[in-house]
């Protein structure tokens, strides 16, 4: 059971490491957004089950060894594997608490804005700030925020606007604050700091990517595509022109079988 309980944790380690690495190459997850979140999210549980299980079963057989032959060398092996499993959890529980990746979807100007107005909304609260600069943003926790600034509201019309909204709600209800933590966590494992920030960058455009999506079926891609050439133009962002084009790349549903969620039935609202 000793050498399963090895095989276990090297099988851990190797997916912890090789994984980022085909999850950020070629270009298929550009098209396929939230399938390669889905691979990726399945292969780190399964990689986190398999770690602990390899803990657990050489806790199991060395435990097992020491009682059947007292005399071994079974206790300082014992001990070092209940030592390996303290530091696994407690990286753990360091990594999850202390990572902060949930302040990930927050722009570093997000400690200046100064609310003028908060509106409570199905599965969210619109919070509405004065800001030169255009923009919007998600913020998770117990009760999910979405911030819209002033001059946004100003140079978007209400559709684009909506589609907007759709984009950062996304972000909400598909867990990206927490897509982005354990990107983070995953990051660690791998060897080389060049190596961890491509794949927290491949993480954080996926999730953009798949936000664009879920909103671009709810209410309408050219919606959305406008929005962010006219963000883009505002910004110099180039990154946003790139995702315009690829929404116009792709087929999208009829408008008649689009479903806006109500709580973002919102953007009329705006003016």
């Amino acid at each position: 059971m000793l050498l399963l309980a090895f095989a276990l944790l090297g099988t851990a380690i190797t997916l912890a490491v090789l994984c980022p690495r085909l999850f950020a190459a070629g270009r298929w997850h550009l098209f396929h957004p939230r399938a390669a979140l889905t691979v990726w999210f399945g292969t780190f549980g399964v990689g986190v089950v398999t770690a602990f299980s390899g803990i657990a079963l050489g806790i199991v057989s060395v435990e097992s060894l020491r009682h059947a032959i007292p005399h071994t060398p079974g206790v300082t092996v014992s001990a070092a594997v209940w030592v390996a499993a303290g530091i696994a959890g407690l990286a753990l529980a360091f990594a999850f608490t202390f990572s902060g990746s949930l302040q990930s979807l927050r722009p570093p100007s997000h400690s200046h804005a100064v609310a003028y107005a908060r509106e409570e909304h199905i599965g969210f609260t619109l919070v509405r700030f004065h800001s030169e600069t255009p923009e919007a943003y998600a913020v998770p926790g117990r009760r999910p925020e979405i911030f819209v600034s002033s001059s946004m509201e100003q140079l978007l019309t209400a559709p684009q606007l909506q589609a907007v909204l759709a984009h950062e709600f996304a972000h909400l209800r598909h867990q990206h604050g927490l897509a982005m933590r354990i990107a983070q966590i995953n990051a660690l494992f791998l060897p080389g700091i060049r190596a961890s920030r491509a794949f927290e960058r491949a993480t954080r455009l996926q999730i953009e990517l798949a936000a664009d999506d879920a909103a671009a079926r709810q209410v309408g891609a050219a919606h959305l595509a406008n929005a962010l050439l006219v963000l883009a133009a505002a910004t110099q962002d180039v990154a946003m022109t790139l995702r315009a084009e690829r929404l116009s790349r792709k087929r999208w549903p009829a408008p008649g079988r689009r479903r806006v969620p109500q709580g973002l039935q919102v953007a009329s609202q705006l003016r």
